[in-house]
């Protein structure tokens, strides 16, 4: 029997803001994440490795070129594996509008604003559908 594997995957298009987070993540001993700069690279990157019995915490950016956050959000609704992948969003967005509109993705447990915080990050851990992701070290 296959162990199931935990991955975080960063999604930003910021090169600045990807150290930023993924310092945050490391100081919160969450040091095994990969980063993407678009929506459509963490697309395909969950594409190609969604048979690998693999469970997804993404931290997703909105405002990116090439495929933005609500795209991808909209293409991972179109796919069935969907229970393997959460999402919390992590914006530069102040806008209620957007904040109302992650409502409507089951997939999206959490809306933060940039940067991300260690508290942010502990506080995610409490929350029992996202605490696999966070506690599996």
């Amino acid at each position: 029997m296959t162990k199931t594997k935990f991955e975080i995957l960063l999604v930003d298009d910021d090169p600045i803001v990807q150290f930023l987070h993924k310092s945050v993540l490391i100081d919160c001993n969450l040091s095994d994440q990969k980063l993407f700069s678009n929506g459509q690279l963490v697309l395909d990157y969950v594409l190609e490795n969604k048979d690998n019995d693999v469970l997804f915490l993404i931290l997703l950016d909105i405002n990116m070129p090439f495929m933005n956050g609500w795209e991808f959000l909209e293409e991972l609704n179109k796919i069935t594996f969907k229970p393997t992948i959460k999402v919390v969003i992590v914006t530069s967005s102040i806008g209620a509008s957007d904040k109302e509109k992650s409502k409507n993705y089951s997939q999206v447990f959490d809306f933060f604003e940039k940067p991300l915080e260690n508290n942010m990050i502990m506080g995610l851990k409490n929350n029992e559908d996202l605490a696999p992701f966070l506690n599996h070290i």
